[in-house]
């Protein structure tokens, strides 16, 4: 595995990508990656002042994830909230628990694309697509239900 100087030393390239990924702006990220506009100004200073350590960086992320659960959690009681009926909500709880049980797919997919499975970076990519996961699902909430648009 190719290594990449640092100014503590050598670290592997799939952390520095890791890295690179968490703190970069849109251009050039999977469609998993969340907009750097999601990611919280702490997270971002956490990322850089990890200086590319794989626990740190992980510490940064688990920080992120809660933050991004807890923003999940309350989208989905506003859009519950939003809704008419309770059909309507119903058929909203159906859609979020079809969601909660298949949400990490992709990132199964994603690990084991990257090549770096069962090492620490096939951990970073993991847990940065779960923040993007979470982060799409927030959005997705926020609009939810989408408005008819006039005269269909």
């Amino acid at each position: 595995m190719a290594r990449l100087r640092h100014r503590y030393g050598a670290i592997r390239r799939p952390v520095a990508t890791a890295m690179a990924l968490l703190t970069a702006s849109n251009s050039g990220l999977s469609a998993a990656e969340p907009p750097a506009a999601d990611r919280s100004p702490e997270f971002r200073q956490c990322v850089r002042d990890s200086a590319g350590v794989t626990g740190a960086m992980q510490t940064c992320m688990a920080g992120e994830y809660r933050r991004l659960d807890l923003a999940l959690n309350v989208a989905y009681r506003d859009a519950l909230r939003r809704l008419p009926s309770n059909a309507a909500r119903s058929r909203l709880r159906d859609l979020q628990r079809t969601w909660l049980k298949t949400r990490w797919d992709i990132c199964a997919d994603e690990v084991a694309r990257s090549g770096m499975a069962g090492g620490s970076g096939g951990q970073l990519v993991e847990a940065s697509c779960r923040l993007s996961v979470v982060s799409e699902r927030t959005q997705w909430l926020r609009t939810y239900p989408q408005p008819k648009p006039h005269g269909r």
